[in-house]
């Protein structure tokens, strides 16, 4: 073999070895610059995880260039701010996130998994870099042990009201000194419904540090929910209200159309039947407020014998009630002295005459309808008994 043949050959195994060895790239090895640290109170303890940029620049600060000097204002302002940064501070910033699984609420023995999400290929392409690295395990063992208080033992939670409009009590056993250094917070207080979830969140007034300088304990359980169960409630169907209940408004019903009747008409005795028709019911729709809850519109076939010119009158007449509510014993509350009629009921009423005689009511019952229900179908729901 010639020298030029030596030559050759070396040149060639020179060049297998660059390219073996990544054209020149730095591996860097992340595991040795990376720190997870716990602190705190044993059941309470948090972890953070940091870099340790000053290590590593101090090992990689000459090393490290982006490709393109152009390349360092577009890295600059979309990870970090400051040009005055080093390319190996920006490679950090721009090519790796640390993510813990857990760093709150740790005990000790508790495992902790640090996942590194690395974009392997701009620190190849734009750093000329390759890492080096692997998911890292911690174990915490550091946390102090100390009493644990925990304030949902000694607070009573309620709800009152009426569902959908139930609100949340809370009553603090006044023995134990340390609810008053505790806010209890309810992430919803006021209108509830029976079925409903409210959650309670309990955190220290001042600091955790100042609590157990004050009482020797910290606070055991942050979050509590509490479910409404029984709570007295508006009626949302006709079903709710029981038989004996529905028996008592229809003949008062009644009994409110025959008192006009007699206060009002100047023949009484012309009233010839009074037939209970069925029900419209009416329920708020979701989301509506301000407005009754429900209302139950009893309806009722008249029948009279009109004088002059003489021959039988049908219409149809309604005695309406509101906000029934259905208490926790099933049976049902309302103010029956609280009602609405045709003619009380302005400026929805209907009046029509047959020859001299005036009648408060309505000829056809789709008046009566159009009045009681399609007028209110914006904001109420319906169902109904009658079947026409």
């Amino acid at each position: 073999m010639n020298l030029k043949q030596k030559i050759s050959l070396v040149g060639v195994t020179v060049l297998l070895l660059f390219m073996l060895t990544g054209c020149g790239k730095n591996k860097v090895s992340l595991d040795k610059y990376i720190q997870i640290s716990s602190s705190g109170y044993d059941s309470k303890g948090t972890a953070t995880v940091s870099f340790d940029y000053s290590k590593f620049e101090d090992d990689y600060g000459k090393k490290i260039k982006l490709s393109k000097k152009e390349d360092r204002v577009k890295f600059s302002n979309k990870y970090s701010g400051e040009l005055s940064k080093s390319d190996a501070n920006l490679l950090i910033q721009a090519c790796v996130k640390m993510e813990l699984d857990k760093d709150s609420n740790l005990k000790n023995g508790d495992t902790i998994n640090l996942k590194l999400y690395c974009d392997d290929e701009s620190a190849e392409k734009y750093f000329g870099v390759k890492f080096i690295y692997s998911d890292i395990k911690y174990t915490v063992d550091n946390l102090e042990n100390i009493d644990k208080f925990n304030p949902f033992d000694y607070i009573k939670v309620t709800f009152s009201g009426t569902s959908p409009n139930g609100k949340v009590n809370i009553e603090k056993d006044s023995s134990r000194k340390e609810l008053s250094d505790i806010s209890l917070i309810v992430d919803k207080t006021s209108h509830i419904k029976i079925g409903e979830t409210v959650k309670i969140s309990a955190d220290y007034y001042t600091s955790e540090d100042d609590f157990v300088k004050k009482y020797g304990s910290i606070i055991e359980t942050n979050d509590k929910e509490y479910t409404c169960d029984s709570l007295d409630h508006y009626a949302t169907k006709v079903e709710d209200i029981p038989e004996d209940k529905m028996a008592e408004l229809k003949a008062h019903g009644e009994s409110i159309f025959r008192a006009y009747v007699a206060d009002k008409w100047n023949k009484p005795e012309n009233l010839t039947s009074v037939v209970y028709e069925g029900n419209y019911f009416l329920t708020l729709k979701d989301g509506i407020t301000g407005w009754d809850s429900n209302y139950l519109y009893l309806v009722y076939k008249i029948q009279a014998t009109n004088p002059e010119p003489a021959e039988t009158v049908d219409f149809y007449y309604y005695v309406g009630f509101e906000n029934i509510i259905v208490l926790t014993d099933g049976t049902c509350s309302l103010d029956m002295n609280t009602y609405s009629t045709p003619e009380s009921s302005w400026p929805r009423y209907s009046i029509f005459r047959v020859g001299d005689y005036t009648y408060v009511g309505y000829k056809e019952l789709s008046e009566l309808v159009n009045d009681c229900v399609t007028a209110n179908g914006d904001r109420y729901n319906y169902t109904t008994t009658i079947i026409k």
